[in-house]
This record gives C-alpha cells, structure tokens and sequence, in this order.
C-alpha cells in the first residue's frame, strides 16, 4: 500500500496511550504478578510526549486553519468521547453505588462531579458517591483525565503564542523565553515542595506553565522542520545523552527539548510505520477508557476468578474494541461533519 503519511505520529500516540494502560493496570489493581512491568511502564514519559506532540500537531492545524475552524476541529476532536465516558461513568457506574439509585440520582456529589468534568476541573470533584469505595485504590473514577485540562489550556494559548511569534523573525528566541519560564517555574515548585514538605506545590508543579516546555519543543521542531529533518540524525545522539542523563540525575533542565526531538526525530524515522491507523485511530479512545474499565473490573471481581494476565488480556482486549468502535463510530463520523 501506498504511504499516505509522512510520519508515524499515529503509532507513537498509540503507544504512549498503550504505556499509560499498563501502568494504570499495575497502579490500580495493585497485584503482585503485574509490579514487575512498573519500572518499564512511565506514564509521565508518555503523558509529557503527548505534550511534544500536541505541540507540534496542533500549531500545524492552526497555521492551516482560520481562527474559528482552528477552535471547532479542536473541539470535534476532543468532546465526543470525552462527553461520553464522563456520562457513561455518572450513569452506568451507579450500578457500583454503596447508595440506593434514588440516593445516588439525587446526591449532590453526582452533580459536583458533573460539573467537575464537564469544565475540565476534575481534580475538584474527581469521585462518583459511593462508588470504588475500595482498599486497594482512591475513589477517582477516571485519573487519565487529569491531562485533557492542560490539552484545553494548550488549545487556547497557541492563537497567542503564534501571534507572539508573528512580531519577530527570531520565533526561536520567543520559544526559548517560553522554555525557559516554564522549566524555571517546575522547578521551582519542586524546590520549594521539597523546603516545605508541602506536596500542594508539586501539584501545582504539573499544571499548565510546568508542562510549555515539553509543548514548546513541539512547537520548535514544526516551525523548524525543514532544518530540523536536515540535521536530525545529527541531532538524536546528542538529544539522547542528554534525556537520560538527566533522567539518571533525576533533574529537568534541557529534558524537555531533548525528549522533544527524540519524539519528532523518531515520528519522521519509521517509515513503515506511518500507516500504523490506517484501521483507526484508537490512542484517544483507549486513553480516556481504560481507567474506569480497569476499576469497574476489579470491582467485580474479575482479578479474583482469573489470573492477573488474563485478566489484564480481557481489559486491554476491551479497550482496544472500544477505542475501535469509540473511533469508527463517533470520533470518525463527527471530525467528517462540517
């Protein structure tokens, strides 16, 4: 088959949704036979390469659209399936519910929790009342979500990054301000989190202005691609060095630019696998569906009548037809509309 695509973002969405999964998988049931796949499963690796991504994918969608469709692809895009887990959650797990229906419907948590989501505020209300009720793990239905805030904040800031950009020929220089502000600020917080032992500020840490500087190398390398794919296989040793010496010495300088371009070097290296979605872009679906899959099952105790690997098999295996079906079903036919 004839090649479409010139990259393989597709496949690396795919797999950094798939890492998030497995991990999740180990975090949230916390069975022994599955800790051994921990250390090789970081979902913050995978999360800040979304935000490598986004940066580079996202300003290219808005320097080909105008303002208002920039806005409506990005909410075509985002919504759909959003909408649908957070509804099929507030309804479908009240089935889970330690309170009668009546009790749950009439709940005021229910609507605080609606509304949480609904505004992409869901570290204020993260929890359905009564249900994952559990030992083994908090009562947040849905801890993937915590990202599509920060996705939100990156959507509206780029229209104000890009016009930043349009008032010098330098845009490096003004990506290099980004950059710089928003390592300063990580840091920062994580300084002050460790003076005080006050982990509220590592919160704060991995909100917007943390996570620029993984979206501003994304931007760099779209608005230096041609240069950036002239030198990039110059580029990726030094970039690699870099990334794991500073993931040894557990610090996060030139991290972010250097896990920057190992991701785009990597997405325009592999060509065989640039048709990688040809049968559905799945990596959205099986991000925003897998953690509540994941403690429904448990819940029902399918972790007690199978061994941990089949019962991981049957969840991943249900993630994947849903993502596929999330995909095929409404995701697809709602980006066709116009």
């Amino acid at each position: 088959m004839k090649t479409v695509r010139d990259n393989c973002f597709d496949f690396l969405r795919f797999l950094f949704a798939f890492v998030v999964v497995i991990r999740h998988l180990t975090d949230i049931t916390g069975v022994e036979p599955l800790q051994c796949l921990a250390p090789y499963f970081q979902t913050y690796i995978s999360v800040t390469g979304f935000f490598v991504i986004s940066g580079f994918l996202i300003t290219q969608s808005y320097m080909r659209s105008t303002v208002k469709q920039y806005f409506v692809k990005r909410a075509k895009r985002l919504l759909p399936a959003y909408l649908l887990i957070v509804s099929v959650s507030a309804v479908g797990l009240s089935a889970l519910s330690s309170l009668s229906l009546h009790d749950y419907f009439c709940s005021s948590g229910l609507w605080q929790y609606l509304g949480a989501q609904l505004t992409f505020l869901n570290f204020l209300h993260p929890c359905l009342p009564g249900v994952f009720e559990s030992d083994v793990f908090d009562c947040s239905v849905n801890p993937a979500l915590w990202t599509l805030k920060i996705e939100v904040a990156f959507y509206i800031c780029v229209p104000l990054i890009v016009w930043l950009l349009g008032k010098t020929k330098r845009k490096w220089a003004v990506l290099a301000v980004i950059y710089v502000l928003s390592v300063c600020y990580r840091n920062g917080l994580h300084w002050y989190a460790n003076l005080t032992d006050r982990h509220s500020f590592v919160v704060l840490a991995r909100q917007l202005p943390g996570f620029l500087s993984y979206f501003s190398a994304g931007m760099l390398c779209y608005f230096y691609k041609d240069w950036f794919l002239a030198h990039k296989n110059r580029l990726i040793l030094p970039a690699l060095a870099v990334f794991l010496a500073e993931r040894y010495f557990d610090v996060e300088w030139l991290m972010p630019l250097a896990f920057g371009v190992t991701v785009i070097w990597t997405a325009y290296s592999l060509p065989w696998l640039n048709n990688f979605a040809k049968a559905g872009d799945i990596s959205y679906g099986i991000y925003i569906y897998h953690a509540p899959l994941i403690k429904t099952a448990y819940t029902l105790g399918l972790f007690s009548v199978m061994n941990a690997w089949a019962a991981s098999a049957v969840i991943i295996l249900t993630v994947v037809v849903l993502g596929l079906l999330s995909w095929h079903l409404l995701e697809k036919p709602i980006l066709a509309r116009k």
